[in-house]
């Protein structure tokens, strides 16, 4: 379990998410989904949720920013150019509530070497006094769901 420190800044936030990419880069998906889990992507789907994460990676498809591009991986983020002009790196904070959610980041993910629209979706959750426990929600892309809804 990864645990986000309760008093951690945007940054220290990001940094622990940019850790999670580099594994994303490795296609360790074994140890992402043992780590933090895979809440969304992964329900009704007859595969592991490792393979799902990695198909849903693979699936991806952009022709704003990889015309003809078909197939996909999640590259080092500290030397991606290009592609997406404004990659979201996001930290949102919420007050406590009832379910324990205590925060979410969204992570443009760095593809074939540049920045995409393909966003790698967290949250946090009360856990305990050392910290609130860190888990991977989704990885999606809106602009390609709107598209795959229009061609329905």
């Amino acid at each position: 379990m990864t645990l986000v420190p309760k008093n951690a800044t945007d940054e220290e936030v990001l940094d622990i998410i940019r850790k999670w990419v580099d594994v994303l880069a490795a296609e360790d998906y074994e140890a992402v989904v043992k780590e933090l889990g895979f809440l969304m992507g992964y329900m009704g789907s007859p595969s592991s949720p490792a393979e799902y994460l990695r198909a849903e990676i693979k699936r991806y498809v952009s022709p704003e920013y990889f015309p003809g591009v078909t197939d996909f991986v999640v590259t080092d983020w500290r030397t991606a150019q290009g592609g997406n002009p404004e990659p979201a790196g996001t930290v949102t904070w919420f007050k406590p509530n009832s379910n324990g959610l205590r925060g979410a980041v969204s992570f443009d993910l760095p593809i074939n070497g540049k920045w995409s629209d393909l966003t790698a979706d967290f949250v946090f959750f009360e856990n305990n006094n050392e910290g609130y426990a860190l888990a991977l929600e989704e990885i999606s892309s809106v602009k390609q769901r709107h598209r795959e809804q229009e061609n329905l």
